[in-house]
């Protein structure tokens, strides 16, 4: 398999920051989601440094709720992050395609490595509740079998075309 090129110039990374920030509004715009609360959310944001992005700073974009008694924290999905891991949710995609098809060896911990394909492993198994949570809302491409695996479902959005990392990111921003 030919590799698929990386994503990693200014433009993307700022196309990226501009979906989340969409994202982030769109959850703002509808208050506190806790039950009888409603009230209005505040930014709330909190600085990152994540790996794959340069080690650069970055904002994770964050709400609050602004009712005393209540101040529930919401962190909108995004396009950037794979849920609380520190290294951008593209490289931890790439990597772990990388080493699966080509046998790339990236100088990162074998005990992070060994995490990352135990994630892809339990997340993609048909019975998790991302999987399930997927297939009922039509997020998975029709491609995609019974066993997916992390190569099925990027060839399912395209890979290795590079306009396909925003459907394939959009989808994994549903993780926990």
């Amino acid at each position: 398999m030919k590799p698929f090129p990386l994503p990693i110039d200014d433009a993307f990374f700022q196309r990226l920051r501009g979906m989340d920030r969409e994202l982030f509004l769109r959850l703002k715009r509808k208050g506190c989601p806790r039950r009888g609360c409603g009230s209005p959310l505040d930014t709330s944001n909190y600085p990152r440094k994540v790996r794959g992005m340069g080690n650069q700073e970055e904002l994770r974009f964050s709400l609050c709720c602004r009712r005393e008694g209540c101040r529930h924290r919401l962190t909108p999905p995004s396009l950037r992050f794979l849920g609380r891991r520190v290294h951008a949710a593209w490289w931890v995609i790439w990597i772990h395609e990388f080493r699966t098809v080509l046998g790339y060896r990236p100088e990162i911990a074998r005990q992070t490595l060994a995490r990352w394909q135990n994630f892809w492993r339990e997340q993609l198994l048909e019975s998790s509740p991302f999987m399930r949570r997927a297939r009922a809302l039509g997020l998975l491409p029709p491609a995609i079998g019974d066993s997916p695996s992390l190569s099925a479902i990027l060839r399912a959005f395209g890979f290795p075309d590079p306009e396909s990392w925003i459907p394939c990111l959009r989808f994994f921003t549903q993780f926990p």
